[in-house]
């Protein structure tokens, strides 16, 4: 299970989507404006050790995966 924490634009690297605060989760998937709530409330880290950032449903559909921690589970 991966890290997590309130949003937060300085741990995305600059220009990037998730630095804009938007959800970089349902950009990468290819989901775009679908079934994204569009402004990022979580910082989490990857699989690979990237943060990412991700919106409200995100957040909800990572922690019901197991791939990160509830917010307010991490360090």
């Amino acid at each position: 299970m991966n890290p997590s924490r309130t949003f937060d634009a300085k741990l995305h690297d600059a220009g990037s989507i998730a630095a804009q605060g938007k959800c970089s989760h349902h950009a990468s998937a290819g989901e775009g404006v679908g079934p994204c709530a569009g402004e990022a409330v979580v910082s989490f880290q990857d699989r690979d050790g990237r943060w990412q950032s991700g919106c409200s449903l995100a957040l909800e559909q990572l922690v019901e995966k197991g791939e990160i921690e509830p917010l307010g589970q991490g360090a």
